[in-house]
């Protein structure tokens, strides 16, 4: 099975810590860093769950950059500082 991994960084932003995923309009947000983190893995499952049962999820990952997801593939987030 292949393994995308997809880069997520933690920034504070004036009253609170953000996550973001590189290249994707994906937030999550919280009074810490892991409850930012959090927050982002939940909109992250959302998401993917949103494009499920459609080729959505491949089209809109290829526009961000990702080609070749497939329905199959694992997505993993890795943040970084």
């Amino acid at each position: 099975m292949d393994c995308l991994v997809l880069t997520a960084r933690v920034v504070w932003d004036t009253d609170r810590h953000v996550a973001t995923v590189d290249n994707l309009p994906l937030e999550g947000a919280g009074d810490s860093v892991k409850q930012a983190q959090d927050d982002l893995i939940q909109a992250m499952r959302a998401w993917i769950e949103s494009h499920d049962g459609t080729d959505s999820l491949e089209r809109a990952l290829a526009d961000a950059g990702f080609p070749g997801v497939e329905e199959e593939t694992e997505l993993q987030l890795e943040f970084v500082e």
